[in-house]
């Protein structure tokens, strides 16, 4: 009866049920839920088939059908389900007067005297229990489904005669074992039955019995007896560490050991800093006028252990490295790993967070170094190095220390009071401070787990050293920007991973006055934000990683997650030298000084800083290629030399691009007078006005069902699992793009916008002569090696290495609309022949398609029927 199912999941009727095992189910929803914990019992997720008895009706067919010999199986039609990949299952009946092998009466044990992982199955009351090697469980699932099949399409045989300590095959909890008679009671018709793979012992009614087949008699029971020292910890369905220490005793019980459990250390290390109290600080955490209440944060390193990092990878150099196979915990556990660095070894860590697509990036607290840091290799940490204390903990002074003696690399030592040091397993102490013997504070000394809330602060703020190159972020006025990190340049492609994870606000409640959000908005781009205000509907939303401020509506914002709060910010607010003490009253309101900053920012131009006053932030900036040129001295005259209009400031021309942002142009730094002011008088140059891809407005495939797509290009297929196609709403949108086609051919091939020395900035849009038909097109520099760019053809997805003889910067007028959009197949699998999948595409150019969000910003998921 349908209505008597009930699902598995959330207890509601049930009129739908796994095709592979009879699991019930209400819905896909319900399926897709259970997942994780069905999995091991279907390899492959199958659909779901309305639901009948997988017994009742292939007994009614076995009355009417003769057992198969061997092969007959392959001489049947391919199963008529939706899953068109189903391979004839290799095992078959025979003969059941045909004599079966006996391995089955043996154990499938590791290989090795290593720990091994495994699940238990079973207990005793005794004490000993059955377990299950993790490394045999696909291989396990595999015969269960093919005895499964076997068993729907009636291939298997009623036993008859059941005889004790035989091999059979039986039905229990709509799935199918190997088992083991135990007894029969013929009084009752139910046997009790062992399942060999499992250890399980289970009554089972005898009408639910069935002969064995030889193939399934040659494989050796998976599940194993086993008896450690002590039960304790151990339980059903939980995962152990053991390992082998003999053979099987003569009543088959097999003596393990269990692995010990090693504790991660989170406390201080109390102790130990008993012995060697020194201790060097290695970051201060500044407070700003925002955070007076805030006590003065600092980390401190004891000074042992330091040969810890080494320690680590000399372990992992000497055996292989042991990643993580299951799922990465997404909520606030501690999560302990060994990281790889910048500097390419590896380090002790906490995760943070993660991103899991395009490509996995890991967000890690090296806890013996006291930094974020941005990894996308994790692997477990030896058991032998897991026990040892963290190096790195943080303290709140009581008391104002001064400057002089509080800075990073300062040598102090830590002096625990008596009642501290009986304590071995503190998370948090008071202790005094001391500098050459002489105690300069009270502190209070804390774990530290790498969040910057744990500290009152709101951002991981990383501090750029002296020496250190960095871009414009963001340009104030003529002598006033912001400066970041290089490192800070992949933030953008991080924060565009980062919209599948952030989610939407429903109202403008939910966004008080700083709180830290995701800005995902077409024209201004993906970027970290702290909402200031909100007024008439817009918030005022800072731009925490530039400095800039921008005015955004309720649809562009995301909620944070631990990834954006956690990521270091590295900015900071300066003051040019020299130029900096100049009167705004003396310097013109659209000098060339303050625009040469906006090319330069636009550029993201790479320069080195020179720290001159750290107090009032006054800094010098040098060109990082050539000879070191100071900023300062570059700009001095130009701060009084008025910008001269530009020629495509027409606003007529400005109309026919709606869709661009204002861009600098970023040649006028070569027209700008030359230092001294009395050089020689120079040849003046038409200037270039650069645009870039990520400013392009974007009209990507709607996102429903039955949406009709046109393919560009399917190169990236085999590798990527994308294609690049395109969609029109209207007649109109498509002629208006050849428009844009013939423009932009008929200005490559002008003969007077020549410029032999162009060079296309990374992420500009210019517009290249393609290699196979001569033909120009927009395209879109993506590196630069040698004489050549690798330019990406925006509108058609594909990409080569152009000369620099063949490319031309683009003009506003070829702004036009991007349409190309980047769709991921959905159930891509790369191992499969993918050879008929690139001929239905090369036929079928048109097709329509179920169109949904893609894994990466401006892409899209793409389902094709009857795939």
């Amino acid at each position: 009866d349908t209505m008597a199912k009930v699902c598995v999941v959330c207890g509601q009727s049930a009129g739908l049920m796994c095709q592979r095992c009879g699991e019930s189910y209400c819905s896909a929803v319900c399926q897709t839920k259970d997942w994780q914990r069905h999995k091991y019992f279907c390899i492959i997720m199958p659909p779901l088939v309305a639901y009948r008895d997988i017994r009742t009706p292939l007994a009614e067919k076995q009355a009417k059908a003769e057992t198969p010999a061997i092969g007959e199986a392959s001489a049947n039609k391919t199963p008529s389900t939706p899953d068109a990949t189903v391979v004839v299952p290799a095992f078959q009946p025979k003969n059941a007067e045909e004599q079966h092998s006996t391995k089955w009466r043996q154990h499938k044990l590791p290989v090795g005297e290593e720990f091994f992982e495994c699940r238990v199955t079973a207990m005793e009351k005794e004490g000993p229990f059955w377990v299950l090697d993790l490394a045999n469980v696909e291989s396990m699932e595999r015969m269960h489904d093919r005895l499964l099949h076997l068993l729907q399409n009636g291939k298997l045989t009623p036993a008859e005669n059941i005889q004790l300590d035989s091999l059979v095959v039986v039905t229990a909890d709509s799935k199918v074992h190997r088992g083991q008679v135990l007894s029969v009671d013929t009084a009752t018709k139910v046997a009790e039955i062992r399942l060999i793979d499992y250890g399980v012992v289970v009554p089972i009614p005898l009408q639910d019995i069935y002969a064995p087949i030889s193939q399934m008699a040659e494989r050796k029971a998976y599940a194993f007896r086993v008896k450690p020292p002590t039960n304790t910890g151990v339980q059903v369905n939980k995962n152990l560490s053991l390992r082998l220490l003999g053979t099987r005793t003569h009543d088959g019980i097999y003596q393990v050991q269990l692995k010990p459990k090693m504790t991660i250390p989170l406390g201080l290390p109390v102790q130990m800093m008993q012995l060697s109290p020194e201790v060097k600080v290695i970051r201060i955490f500044d407070r700003n006028a925002e955070q007076d209440k805030v006590k003065q944060v600092a980390l401190l390193q004891i000074n042992v252990l330091d040969h810890i990092n080494k320690d680590l990878n000399d372990c992992l150099a000497g055996k292989s490295g042991q990643p993580f196979s299951g799922a990465i915990p997404k909520g606030k556990s501690i999560f302990y790993v060994a990281s790889r660095s910048s500097n390419g070894s590896f380090r002790r860590s906490f995760l943070l967070d993660l991103i899991e697509k395009p490509t996995p990036k890991f967000l890690v607290y090296e806890m013996d170094h006291g930094c974020v840091s941005i990894t996308t290799e994790l692997t477990r940490i030896p058991s032998e190095l897991l026990g040892l204390p963290i190096r790195v903990f943080a303290v709140q002074l009581d008391d104002d220390v001064p400057q002089s003696l509080l800075h990073e690399h300062t040598d102090l030592a830590v002096k625990f009071n008596m009642e501290t040091s009986k304590e071995t397993t503190l998370r948090s102490a008071n202790a005094s401070l001391l500098y050459k013997g002489e105690q300069i504070c009270v502190a209070r000394l804390s774990t530290f787990l790498g969040q910057a809330s744990d500290l009152g602060h709101k951002y991981w703020r990383e501090p750029i050293a002296n020496g250190a190159f960095v871009f414009i972020s963001h340009v104030e006025s003529y002598k006033e920007v912001f400066i970041s990190s290089k490192q800070c340049k992949q933030y953008m492609e991080i924060f565009k991973s980062l919209e599948a994870k952030c989610e939407p606000f429903e109202d403008s409640s939910e966004v008080p006055s700083g709180s830290i959000v995701l800005v995902v908005s077409q024209t201004l781009g993906h970027f970290r934000g702290e909402v200031s205000s909100v007024e008439d509907g817009l918030f005022e939303v800072l731009n925490v990683d530039t400095g800039a401020c921008h005015r955004v509506k309720l649809s562009e914002l995301r909620k944070s997650c631990r990834f954006l709060e956690n990521l270091p910010v590295s900015l900071m607010r300066i003051k040019l030298r020299n130029i900096w003490s100049i009167p705004e009253t003396a310097v013109p309101k659209n000098n060339s000084a303050s625009h040469m900053l906006q090319v330069l920012c636009a550029q993201e131009e790479e320069l080195s800083l020179e720290m001159h006053d750290k107090s009032t932030a006054t800094v010098d900036l040098f060109f990082s290629s050539g000879e070191q040129r100071s900023l300062a001295i570059r700009l001095l005259p130009l701060v009084f030399e008025k910008m001269s209009e530009s020629p495509n400031s027409n606003p007529a021309s400005q109309e026919a691009t709606p869709s661009a942002p204002f861009v600098p142009d970023v040649s006028a730094a070569a027209a700008l007078p030359l230092s001294p002011p009395k050089s020689p008088d120079r040849v003046e140059t038409q200037p270039v006005k650069r645009f870039y891809f990520k400013d392009l407005t974007k009209k990507l495939v709607p996102l429903g069902d039955n949406v009709s797509i046109m393919v560009l290009s399917s190169q990236e297929l085999k590798n990527s699992g994308y294609i690049t196609a395109l969609y029109f709403e209207l007649q109109s949108e498509a002629e208006s793009l050849q428009i844009c086609f013939d423009l932009v051919a008929s200005h490559g091939e002008c003969a007077h916008n020549v410029d032999p020395d162009y060079v296309p900035c990374i992420g500009e849009v210019c517009i290249a002569r393609f290699s196979e038909d001569k033909v120009w097109y927009r395209g879109v520099c993506k590196e630069i090696k040698d004489d050549k760019a690798l330019i990406f053809y925006c509108d058609f997805g594909n990409s080569e290495y152009v000369d620099f003889k063949d490319l031309k910067p683009a003009t506003s007028k070829l702004l036009h609309f991007v349409y190309a959009t980047k769709c991921y197949i959905d159930g891509f699998d790369k191992t499969e022949n993918l050879k008929a999948l690139e001929e239905r595409l090369s036929r079928h150019r048109n097709f329509s398609c179920t169109v949904l969000d893609g894994p990466e910003a401006d892409t899209r998921l793409i389902r094709i029927p009857h795939l």
